[in-house]
């Protein structure tokens, strides 16, 4: 990847998509609260805490948390 590549789409290694704890919380179906009790609780998906304070989580991230919490029921 070239310097142009980086500035143009960012590192390889950088989300594509940032959310704040309330649109990550909406795309959970959970509540910001139940997330930062997880986040106190060093449970939940992994997020982000940026120079300010502020936390975001990315999509990826979140999409891959949620896969891993699938429970596939055993046939009867």
């Amino acid at each position: 990847m070239n310097t142009a590549d980086v500035v143009a789409n960012g590192p390889s290694w950088m989300p594509s998509e940032l959310m704040t704890r309330e649109e990550a919380a909406a795309y959970l179906r959970r509540s910001p609260g139940t997330l930062a009790n997880w986040a106190a609780q060093r449970k939940g998906p992994p997020y982000y805490r940026q120079l300010d304070g502020a936390v975001v989580y990315a999509i990826e991230d979140l999409a891959e948390w949620l896969a891993a919490q699938r429970v596939t029921p055993r046939a009867a």
